[in-house]
């Protein structure tokens, strides 16, 4: 499954580095963000694609350890060019407006997708040269930290 990202892994292997080289390959930004997830029902990671920008969103509150995988999660996701689901359009024409969102829940881990994901980022975060810094939702700006909020807190429901 490596052969099948279309990006060059950085080395030494950061997840800064990750999304820098991903952003380079896919020429769209990725930005980082932590939510607060409300119990275990909601998601612990998502990807929302906006017209863009990418967005990592993962759970403030999890272990370290935790963060990290669902970052990689994601990251994965978007280099090995999953389809998330499409978000109708609510007309609102914001910038972060989102277009489409995988999540990662105990729900949807018997997916091939989630598979392959949680497979490729197992694999690398063992391979991984320290960690990654977290970013809130709050350090996104306006317009779009509120899109996010009212994404997460959907999802979370």
């Amino acid at each position: 499954m490596l052969r099948q990202l279309d990006v060059d892994l950085p080395s030494p292997l950061t997840v800064r580095g990750l999304v820098s080289a991903l952003e380079t390959t896919r020429g769209r930004r990725i930005q980082l963000a932590a939510m607060s997830v409300d119990g275990q029902a909601g998601p612990c990671g998502l990807w929302v694609a906006t017209a863009g920008t990418d967005y990592v969103l993962f759970s403030r509150d999890a272990p370290p350890v935790l963060r990290v995988q669902t970052i990689l999660h994601e990251l994965m996701h978007i280099a090995l060019r999953h389809t998330a689901r499409t978000v109708p359009s609510g007309g609102t024409g914001e910038p972060a407006a989102a277009h489409g969102v995988l999540a990662r829940s105990p729900a949807t881990f018997d997916e091939q997708q989630e598979h392959d994901a949680e497979l490729l980022a197992t694999y690398l975060g063992a391979r991984l040269d320290g960690g990654g810094e977290d970013v809130a939702f709050d350090e996104l700006g306006g317009v779009t930290a509120a899109v996010m909020h009212r994404i997460a807190a959907t999802l979370t429901d």
